[in-house]
């Protein structure tokens, strides 16, 4: 939960058994505003692929990406606190990114969003 981007593919091609037992033994479970504010940065200085943040953005969200097959039990994704709020609000903006109505990236937001986590 570092906003490593490159974590995403290999979620995305693990079958989410595989997925669950990674997140069990891993020792952060907690997404930090550290996390959140590397991957708007990458997304503000356009070194991440917009549609990768989103699917990031999805799955920190969720606790699972595309459900394909039978029903699955979402990874439990808690949010640091005093900033679950403002990571909350990012996320939703991030998960947004590619829609059709409002999916754009707004450098303008984003530098509002990265304001609202700093410590």
């Amino acid at each position: 939960m570092t906003g490593d981007l490159s974590m995403i593919a290999e979620v995305a091609c693990a079958p989410h058994v595989d997925v669950e037992r990674a997140w069990q033994v891993s020792k952060q479970h907690a997404l930090t505003t550290s996390a959140v504010r590397h991957v708007l940065r990458q997304l503000l200085d356009q070194t991440a692929d917009p549609l990768t943040v989103r699917q990031w953005a999805s799955f920190v969200m969720r606790g699972y990406l595309e459900v394909v097959g039978p029903p699955i039990r979402p990874v439990d994704i808690e949010y640091e606190d005093p900033y679950e709020d403002e990571i909350v609000e990012a996320l939703h903006y991030l998960d947004q990114i590619g829609d059709l109505i409002d999916g754009d990236v707004e450098p303008d937001r984003v530098r509002q969003l990265l304001a609202t986590l700093e410590p």
